[in-house]
C-alpha cells in the first residue's frame, strides 16, 4: 500500500485480495482471525506513512512561506528607516519597502492558502491519533490471543465474537479519524479560499 492515497480505491482492492481467501470452519478460525486483523492493521499502517508524508510537505511550506515572509517583511521595514537617514544614497530606497511588504503578506497568504502551518500541525495531530488507535488495538489483541489460549480456547463461540468485535472497532475507528480529518481539511480549504477571494476584491475595489 506504499504511496497509494487513502481514497484511492486500491486499497480496498488489496484488502479485499488478502481476506477474501480466508477459511471460518473450527481449525482455521485462529488463523483467519489473526489475518483479518492484519488487513485492518496494514491499512491502519498505510494511512500513518501517508499522514508522514503530507506533515512533511505541510512543514515544508510553512517553513519556506514563513521564512520569506520574515525576511520580505523585516527587509520593507527597514529600507524606509534607511531612507530616513541622513545619507543621500538610501533615499531611494524607500520606494520598495512597500513591494517587500507585498512579498511578506504573499508568502504568509501562500501559507494559508496551501496549508503549510495550518495543514502539518493537523496531520501530525492525525498521525498521532492513528498511532495511539494502533498501538491500543494491538495490546488489546495480545490481550485476546492471550486470553483465549489460555481459558476456554480460541475458537470458542464467545471467544471467536470477541474477536471479531475487536477488529470492527478497530476498522470502525480508523475510518472515523480519517474522514473526520478529511471534512476538517475540506472546510479549511474552502475558508481560505474564500478568504483569498474577498482579499482580491477588497484589492480590486
Amino acid at each position: 500500500m506504499k504511496n497509494i492515497r487513502p481514497e484511492d480505491p486500491r486499497r480496498l482492492g488489496m484488502f479485499n485480495t488478502a481476506t477474501q481467501g480466508l477459511q471460518w470452519d473450527g481449525e482455521h478460525i485462529q488463523e483467519s482471525l489473526e489475518q483479518l486483523f492484519r488487513a485492518v492493521d496494514d491499512l491502519a499502517t498505510a494511512e500513518i506513512k501517508y499522514y508522514y508524508r503530507r506533515r512533511t510537505t505541510r512543514a515544508w511550506i510553512s517553513g519556506v512561506s514563513r521564512m520569506a515572509a520574515w525576511i520580505t517583511g523585516t527587509i520593507g521595514l527597514l529600507l524606509p528607516l534607511l531612507a530616513a537617514t541622513t545619507n543621500p544614497e538610501f533615499k531611494e530606497w524607500a520606494q520598495y519597502g512597500y513591494a517587500f511588504l507585498a512579498v511578506a503578506a504573499s508568502s504568509l497568504g501562500a501559507n494559508s492558502l496551501f496549508g503549510g502551518t495550518a495543514g502539518h500541525v493537523r496531520f501530525l495531530s492525525t498521525q498521532l491519533e492513528l498511532e495511539k488507535l494502533m498501538t491500543k488495538a494491538r495490546v488489546a489483541w495480545c490481550h485476546y490471543l492471550a486470553t483465549g489460549v489460555n481459558s476456554a480456547g480460541i475458537n470458542s463461540t464467545s471467544n471467536t465474537d470477541a474477536g471479531f468485535a475487536l477488529i470492527q472497532n478497530y476498522a470502525h475507528d480508523l475510518h472515523t479519524l480519517s474522514i473526520t480529518e478529511t471534512g476538517v481539511w475540506g472546510e479549511t480549504l474552502m475558508k481560505e479560499l474564500a478568504v483569498y477571494q474577498q482579499d482580491i476584491k477588497s484589492n480590486k475595489a
